[in-house]
């Protein structure tokens, strides 16, 4: 038997034995169907603010670059990283605050203890909802702790905990700024295409190749506000690079900002297997310059646009999440990663994560803002048939997708929000190895690799998701 089965065997007995643990000790909580909240008003309000989240260089500590292998030590700066905060009101006295890192992701343990600081403060008044994506740049610092010193290829926890502090307090100051910024104005919504700007790595039939925006222009004709949504992971710079980068939405911003002076704010889309396309080919930094400037040019040619009502609508809800990867639980017992477990009955570990999406329009404009890194068939449809698919199956395994469920090809999706749950593979695609699931990778019946599904809670993900927006599109109404 080879060492890795073995590994494999116990890392299985250990989160089995742990999962039987969490079943007779933890309570799982029943999660109510609450309804949504409506904001209204007469204009549109917005605030803008942003901070840097630059570590301490020459400070002789060690920070690890996250996204690629584990135990990369970070060796200089190639772009600053921020966090971007934008405030959202109808002219009333209540709003929402969303927030956007230049990092990989942070757990929904990070997300509240940003929620918490928010929550306490004597600045911001009136803030219904705070929302947090990341950028999923696999070029920052880990903020999730995946990506630490490996010990016999088992990573430890690489957050800095002096960090993960400043960016706690960073977002809650780019928060409190946004909030002091706010100015009334229109909130307009475009598309573009962006044909060939995006790279698949495994055979989906539609790439969505579409840059979603958001302007708000403000009534003054001051500075802009640009919203910005692309599904293609920002990870250009490859698993060699050692610099801290924001990568290609950096220069996307910069682009924009030099071209318009608009200040914008991104967030990822349905980007599972979905990468930003290799425009050069030879240098990786020249890429993701191409790419940012592709990227921008595109949103600065989208002319047609609706105007959006002034009206915010939407609805938070949590739900448990089956953990089937008994690795990812296996670090969570390590405290690699934070996580609260709860029992579960139908997961191979015996537990889940409690995790949550957010149902979002302004208007009639509809955003779903959800955990981890869906597969674009699972959102926007594609779904391949028994002959194509990798295991055989048909496309009535897979729950529908989910801008079906919305009754809207246009449904916006930004990823890698609240939470860090790793892959939502649709159930026909999703191939483990016969002999170490989830450690890891293999092959299917046509030799594609399959290597998303080690970082995937597991097959139920993609109809758990499905359900609970199919829940949360019934109680949102219209």
């Amino acid at each position: 038997m080879a060492i890795m089965d073995v590994a494999s065997g116990a890392i299985q007995r250990i989160t089995a034995q742990y999962g039987k643990k969490v079943r007779r000790d933890v309570i799982r909580q029943e999660i109510t169907r609450n309804a949504p909240v409506t904001i209204t008003g007469e204009r549109y309000r917005a605030g803008f603010a942003l901070d840097d989240i630059m570590p301490q260089e020459n400070s002789g500590k060690t920070y690890y670059i996250a996204g690629h292998g584990s135990g990369h030590k970070m060796e200089g700066v190639l772009s600053p990283v921020y966090i971007h905060a934008l405030w959202l009101d109808c002219g009333g006295d209540e709003g929402i605050l969303w927030l956007s890192a230049d990092i990989v992701g942070l757990t929904n343990v990070e997300v509240e203890r940003i929620r918490a600081k928010i929550s306490g403060s004597k600045i911001i008044k009136g803030c219904r909802s705070v929302n947090v994506s990341c950028t999923h740049s696999h070029s920052g610092v880990d903020t999730v702790g995946y990506w630490g010193k490996p010990h016999l290829s088992i990573p430890s926890d690489g957050k800095d905990p002096a960090y993960m502090e400043q960016l706690f307090e960073k977002a809650l100051r780019a928060a409190e700024a946004a909030y002091l910024t706010r100015r009334p104005g229109r909130l307009f919504m475009g598309q573009a295409p962006i044909p060939d700007g995006l790279y698949a790595k495994r055979p989906f039939t539609d790439r969505h190749e579409i840059l979603y925006r958001l302007r708000f222009h403000p009534d003054d004709n001051g500075r802009e506000i640009h919203i910005i949504n692309v599904g293609a992971h920002p990870n250009s710079l490859g698993g060699s690079n050692r610099l801290l980068s924001g990568e290609y939405p950096y220069y996307m911003r910069e682009e924009i900002y030099r071209q318009t002076g608009a200040q914008v704010f991104f967030g990822v889309g349905a980007i599972g297997g979905m990468d930003a396309a290799d425009l050069d080919g030879r240098d990786p930094v020249d890429t993701i310059k191409r790419q940012g400037k592709l990227f921008a040019e595109a949103s600065l040619s989208i002319r047609e646009e609706r105007e959006l009502a002034p009206r915010i609508r939407f609805l938070r809800r949590q739900f448990y999440l089956p953990v089937d990867n008994n690795v990812l639980a296996f670090l969570a017992i390590l405290g690699t990663m934070s996580f609260r477990p709860f029992p579960d009955d139908t997961s191979k570990t015996g537990i889940a994560m409690k995790t949550e999406m957010t149902y979002l329009t302004f208007g009639d404009q509809k955003i779903l803002l959800l955990p981890g890194e869906s597969f674009i068939a699972t959102v926007y449809g594609g779904y391949r048939s028994a002959a194509e698919s990798a295991t055989g199956k048909g496309p009535e395994v897979n729950a529908p997708p989910l801008a079906e469920l919305a009754k809207d090809p246009d449904l916006v999706v930004f990823g890698v929000t609240n939470d860090m749950t790793g892959y939502s593979v649709e159930p026909n695609e999703f191939v483990l190895h016969p002999t170490q699931p989830y450690l890891e990778t293999t092959r299917d019946r046509f030799n594609e690799r399959h290597y998303h599904e080690t970082n995937s809670m597991g097959p139920q993900t993609q109809p758990i998701i499905a359900k609970t927006f199919a829940e949360v599109v019934e109680d949102f109404g219209e």
